[in-house]
């Protein structure tokens, strides 16, 4: 619980002196910051599988973009900001509100003409592997021709959490496979909007992971499976903040102030030992991303203010997920590049200017990309990208992963989807 002594957030007066004066904002991960530890690949492939082979390790690129339904930009432009040339094995591009709205996707969910934008800016370096729509939302997966043949056992699966739980409005993609015998598992979602809306977004979290362990490893979750409809969503307390801590206006002034004041229901203490979320133990390589929604806590007018005098750390102390991975069970095991960009939303159109509408949302970290902490697994970049066509920034990171590879006797000589592309979209999923 968050003791009296909190500030609030309703106006700038109510901080400390010392919180107004203007800091330095930390170097963000980006690919420029990075490029010293990302090499292009080499010349052919011959040379590029038999590095991978000698060294094991592989390059992923994940891209995660709230669209908002606009028309995105030219493939050169996506290949710019997007997609360095020549230094990834896997790319992964995880889009929400694609193409068209949530109404114009039930009667078109087709994501065609993005996927062909996406191949025309990645080149003909490129396999795509497999698809999968969820009304507005998509997921594809890139192989590089290098590597392609060590691809097989692809599934995928969308769970939505939308209207009663049956519409794909709000809700996940999931996508597994195995690159040699390493096993992959890739989530893009859009969870429930607004700033209050912590414990739904929680909750949907939570149904997500669950179903996508049931339903693509045929196992049943660890953590109790839980439904996330409106009749429910107010018994589902995961954390046990004080309500109003979610609120705008209000703010812990001091990053350590999570540590002395808060406190956990018994089965959340980090003493306790908490359950790890369920696809941490189904798969080697988990990558958790999308709009998660998530909100920093507090006013516009002073969340502007910490912005304008880069009070990154004050912000980080209010961002809602970085509070929630710290505690509550359902997000144990995952990680998080440094938040070192800006907020990713919500932008006035074609700008670089936060929401000057009537309605003057509070800019957040809404788009995220988490992974699995592991010590096999290292994050190169995580940043946001100038592309200015949403209301969101595109949010993209780079993983190095090393791969398991068998005694020898499997020959990996083509592609096991041989080199078909597999694409499949749903309006509305009936569970």
């Amino acid at each position: 619980m968050i003791s009296s002594s909190r500030l609030s957030l309703h106006n700038t007066s109510n901080l400390p002196t010392t919180l107004l004066l203007k800091k330095s904002w930390p170097p963000a991960l980006s690919d420029e910051y990075a490029s010293s530890s990302i090499d292009e690949l080499s010349p052919t492939y011959e040379e590029i599988k038999r590095q991978v082979e000698n060294v094991g390790d592989i390059l992923i690129r994940i891209v995660t973009w709230n669209q908002q339904a606009r028309e995105p930009p030219s493939p050169e432009d996506l290949a710019k900001h997007l997609f360095q040339s020549r230094r990834y094995h896997i790319i992964v591009v995880g889009t929400q509100e694609c193409e068209n709205t949530f109404a114009k996707s039930i009667l078109n969910p087709s994501k065609a003409k993005w996927e062909e934008r996406l191949e025309a800016a990645l080149g003909t370096d490129f396999d795509a592997v497999h698809s999968h729509s969820l009304q507005a939302s998509h997921i594809i997966i890139f192989a590089h021709k290098a590597i392609a043949h060590w691809v097989s056992n692809i599934r995928s699966v969308a769970i939505p959490t939308g209207i009663g739980d049956k519409l794909g409005n709000k809700g996940g993609i999931g996508m597994s496979m195995n690159v040699a015998d390493s096993s992959f598992c890739f989530i893009n979602v859009h969870l429930a909007a607004h700033q209050h809306a912590t414990n739904r977004r929680t909750s949907e979290f939570k149904k997500i992971s669950n179903e996508m362990v049931t339903k693509m490893c045929n196992r049943q979750p660890s953590l109790s499976q839980t439904s996330v409809s409106s009749h429910s969503v107010d018994e589902l307390e995961c954390v046990n903040f004080e309500e109003n801590l979610m609120d705008d206006g209000d703010i812990l002034p001091n990053p350590s102030h999570i540590h002395s004041n808060l406190r956990c229901d018994d089965d959340m203490r980090t003493d306790a030992g908490p359950t790890t979320n369920p696809l941490i133990d189904a798969y080697d390589y988990v990558f958790y991303f999308g709009d998660l929604n998530f909100r920093i806590n507090g006013t516009r007018e002073v969340v502007d203010g910490m912005l304008e005098n880069h009070m990154h750390d004050a912000l980080l102390c209010n961002d809602q997920l970085t509070m929630l991975m710290r505690f509550n069970r359902i997000f144990s095991g995952f990680g998080e590049g440094p938040l070192n960009f800006f907020p990713t939303y919500k932008f006035d159109n074609n700008s670089d200017h936060y929401d000057s509408s009537q309605r003057r949302r509070v800019p957040s970290w809404t788009d995220r990309i988490l992974f699995k902490k592991d010590s096999r697994t290292q994050i190169l970049s995580y940043c946001s990208s100038a592309i200015r066509t949403s209301d969101h920034r595109p949010v993209y990171a780079t993983f190095r992963c090393r791969l398991d590879f068998d005694d020898g006797s499997k020959v990996y000589d083509k592609p096991c989807w041989e080199l078909r592309r597999e694409t499949r979209s749903e309006v509305c999923s009936i569970s």
